[in-house]
């Protein structure tokens, strides 16, 4: 069945898929973070050369989907194509891992922040939940006891971009995080945390951002971190010509085992490779947020997000929903023992985190040159509430069982003069414990060349 004859949200179609041909990666393609980050080529591609490079790519989005066994498909009111399948059939051995409980967490533990570091009052405003459009309308949902998977719209794609990657894998690759765009084309707001810990929730005021323009992303989110290469599991709010509804909000989740290197159980976006286990019928990777975005002066809205090690296993939560996890054993299988070895090593965050981080991101495939895709909101921290986007209430796991509030630290800022930060502030308010804003307009600050 053709993307354009995926039928409306009312209507389920059942499906029968035929195994799609191997694809081949071009000889000249590298699986490296230099090849990841490389931008699409300047020059216009000839006829023939469009033709090669848009082949590829719909068989390798036609293979990667045929791995999965789809039951059935729904289009939600915003365009996105969903695939609904079997929890069972992402794990090798059938048995699907239970997400942690509520009752799970102890209250939490740590040091009461001094009364000199509180901010004369928190911003206190009613803030509104970011959901799914699967959660809010059941009409767009599969069968009962099948799970969401978002779809590649290839169509849509091809429909936006003219110089294709010349290896498919290029479209939602991503480099080695670092605040230095001069080396690896990244702008950062970020608030880091340095310490052994086993996870972090918080919230994200989510903004449909001007842009991004071609080649560039905008994204919110944290990420936890450990390893030489780095193994990451990073989460929360992308805008990128790749994911559609195209360069608005959508929830992601990334998985990284060997720094960019990308593929089925090494690292990749979503369910776009293996390594994603999706649990929750109503949220999950790649779904639109567009239906919730902030109003400059008015509601404020929010998606809460958590990235938590649970025996064994890294689940992360978004709008209330446990989505998903990253599970310990290759394959996804029941540990121990792993047939196949573990997911993440020993040196990297198979037991635990070294590093976390929350933070506004831009990619700019021209850096370190300026960019004109909006980070947050587009306005600059300054701005404050109901203007600037922020981040708040963020927590952190020190032990399986326990978390805090982060309470200490300062932000790091690769370029005010283009993306600025203010914070982080404290409170005793218990929706508004901590924050800091962040956020710009890029090229079009003043100050920034």
């Amino acid at each position: 069945m053709s993307q354009s004859s995926v039928p409306g949200c009312l209507t389920i179609a059942l499906l029968a898929l035929s195994a799609a041909p191997a694809y081949s990666a071009p000889p000249t393609a590298q699986n490296s973070a230099a090849a990841s980050a490389r931008a699409a080529p300047e020059s216009p591609l000839s006829a023939v050369e469009y033709e090669q490079r848009k082949n590829r790519i719909v068989q390798f989005f036609e293979q990667q989907r045929a791995a999965y066994r789809v039951v059935a498909t729904t289009r939600t009111k915003s365009g996105q194509i969903i695939d609904w399948i079997w929890p069972q059939s992402q794990v090798a051995d059938g048995a699907v891992a239970a997400p942690p409980d509520a009752g799970d967490s102890l209250p939490p533990k740590g040091q009461a922040y001094q009364a000199s570091s509180l901010a004369a009052k928190a911003p206190g405003a009613p803030n509104r939940t970011a959901q799914t459009e699967v959660q809010l309308d059941a009409s767009m949902r599969g069968p009962k006891g099948t799970v969401p998977v978002v779809r590649f719209d290839v169509d849509a794609y091809l429909r936006q971009v003219k110089n294709l990657p010349l290896d498919p894998r290029q479209i939602v690759s991503k480099a080695p995080p670092a605040p230095s765009p001069a080396s690896n084309n990244r702008y950062y707001v970020v608030w880091h945390r340095f310490a052994d810990v086993y996870g972090t929730s918080g919230y994200i005021n989510i903004w449909d951002t001007v842009g991004p323009v071609y080649g560039e992303t905008s994204i919110a989110q944290t990420a936890v971190i450990r390893g030489v290469p780095m193994q990451a599991i990073e989460a929360g709010k992308i805008e990128h010509v790749a994911f559609a509804p195209a360069s608005q909000p959508v929830f992601f989740t990334y998985f990284r085992t060997n720094d960019a290197a990308s593929g089925d159980w090494v690292g990749g976006y979503n369910a776009l490779v293996r390594g994603w286990v999706q649990v929750s019928p109503t949220v999950a990777p790649g779904m639109s947020l567009v239906g919730w975005s902030s109003v400059v002066g008015g509601p404020q809205y929010d998606l809460d997000l958590e990235v938590r090690l649970f025996n064994g296993n890294w689940w992360v939560k978004a709008a209330g929903q446990w989505a998903g996890y990253y599970p310990y054993c290759v394959g996804g299988g029941a540990a121990p023992p792993c047939p196949s070895g573990t997911l993440f090593s020993a040196a990297g965050i198979r037991d635990k985190a070294d590093r976390l981080d929350w933070y506004g991101e831009i990619y700019d495939s021209s850096a370190p040159a300026s960019t004109s895709t909006d980070m947050g909101s587009g306005a600059y921290a300054s701005a404050q509430f109901g203007h600037a986007a922020y981040f708040r209430n963020l927590t952190y796991f020190w032990s399986a069982d326990n978390y805090w509030w982060w309470d200490s630290g300062s932000l790091s800022v690769t370029d005010a003069a283009c993306y600025s930060g203010l914070g982080p502030y404290f409170h005793t308010d218990p929706t508004w414990r901590n924050w800091f804003y962040y956020g710009g307009p890029g090229r079009e600050g003043a100050g920034c060349l």
